[in-house]
């Protein structure tokens, strides 16, 4: 089967960012799969972006020689409205990175964006294929949560037809948080056109842990983009609850990443006169389980969320931190729960430093032999449950039976 997946910010499985698609394609392609990637050359100003040659529109690359990653020209940006500009010169310019490649068999547009969605709907039209939505973000409803958005904005208004544009031209829905397949069945995808992908983890990255190490400072480690989503301004707060504490002493957080909101809270830290917290830069995938082997414990922080609260969470960084064997201080209030389900850590209610601070001094005070206990249950649950080599083979039994029903796909049913 020839698949397309259309993700602004996919990236191959063994560097940092955003490599779940990767991940999968790998599976997917040892299914008998042939994969196609569809990323931006510029998605962030903060990520590993790619040089397209003048005047091309795309520049290939090859993860381990098997799956394309066509990396399709997109503006540079700096602020949020070139961030804007930059998802749809996406849709603008992926149209002209196709004519060499064989027609698809199905095309799977992912939404960190609507834009990408909208895209590989067009594409699905024109080749006839059905066509996925995968839904990783609800827009525009997970941009009004966050404060970036208010309704009566008219881009709004504009996001939210894309969104009902997606869900009635799609075949099918994959739903990447436990609770999406019910959220897609209000716009008229049945449950039985649905397919739970979560994140997960790449069961070859992890293949052994060991307890961590027994030497001081207490180190609590967090991987992850310091974007608008990750609460890591709570964080530093927590920080600067532990170092007035006498409790709190010979805890270290280590928080390793970038993002735009990276300096700001640098800058914070520096302000409060923070002597607990360290800022790393990002390092790829195969050096994270190092840096894992290195902590004590993991921190996980989200703003509340409405669609978090109704639908779930897929954080990708938990379930790495859980196939690392470490207890985890997760401050998120979400339909799914990982961490209390697999009873590998502490949870608390988000955007709560003094509880944060607590949670974090509990961990530190429980015995090696408990958090190690912890650990092992969180990464017996990952493995059972967010292995993504087992998703892969979901998701291609998913596709072979929707690929053999008899009727023909959703948008041309819809227009007959």
């Amino acid at each position: 089967m020839n698949i397309w997946i259309l993700n602004h910010y996919a990236r191959m499985r063994s560097t940092s960012g955003i490599t779940t698609h990767g991940v999968i394609a790998h599976y997917l392609q040892q299914c008998g799969h042939s994969i196609t990637l569809f990323p931006a050359a510029f998605s962030q100003p903060h990520f590993g972006n790619i040089d397209v040659p003048k005047g091309r529109p795309f520049i290939d690359q090859w993860q381990e020689e098997k799956v394309r990653y066509r990396f399709v020209r997109t503006r540079a940006f700096r602020n949020t409205l070139g961030r804007l500009a930059n998802c749809r010169s996406y849709r603008t310019n992926v149209p002209y990175c196709t004519e060499d490649l064989e027609k698809p068999d199905v095309v799977i547009g992912s939404c960190p964006h609507p834009y990408a969605v909208d895209a590989a709907g067009r594409f699905a039209r024109r080749f006839d294929v059905p066509f996925l939505y995968e839904i990783r973000d609800i827009w525009p409803q997970s941009l009004v949560d966050l404060k970036n958005l208010s309704k009566i904005n008219p881009l709004y208004w504009h996001f939210r037809q894309l969104e009902l544009r997606a869900f009635r031209h799609a075949d099918g829905v994959l739903a990447v948080h436990p609770g999406m397949p019910y959220y897609a069945e209000q716009y008229g995808i049945p449950l039985e056109r649905c397919c739970y992908v979560p994140n997960g983890i790449d069961p070859e990255l992890y293949t052994t842990v060991a307890p961590a190490p027994e030497t001081e400072p207490f180190v609590i480690s967090y991987f992850g983009v310091f974007g608008s989503l990750n609460d890591l301004s709570t964080i530093v707060e927590a920080a600067a609850k532990l170092q007035a504490d006498p409790r709190g002493q010979g805890i270290l957080l280590r928080l390793i990443g970038d993002g735009r909101k990276k300096k700001a809270l640098m800058q914070r830290a520096a302000n409060l006169g923070l002597r607990n917290i360290d800022f790393r830069d990002p390092v790829p995938k195969t050096d994270l389980a190092e840096l894992a082997h290195q902590s004590h414990a993991f921190i996980f922080s989200n703003y509340y969320m409405s669609v978090l609260d109704k639908y779930g969470m897929s954080g990708v960084k938990v379930f790495d931190y859980l196939m690392a064997a470490r207890p985890i201080v997760f401050a998120c209030k979400a339909f799914y729960d990982p961490v209390r389900e697999s009873d590998a850590g502490i949870t608390v209610e988000p955007e709560n430093p003094d509880a944060m601070a607590e949670a974090m001094i509990r961990l530190r005070d429980t015995s090696a032999v408990e958090r190690w206990q912890m650990g092992q249950r969180g990464r017996a649950f990952v493995q059972e449950h967010h292995d993504l080599s087992m998703v892969a083979r979901r998701l291609d039994g998913f596709l072979k039976k929707l690929l053999a029903q008899p009727e023909a796909p959703q948008h041309v049913r819809k227009a007959a």
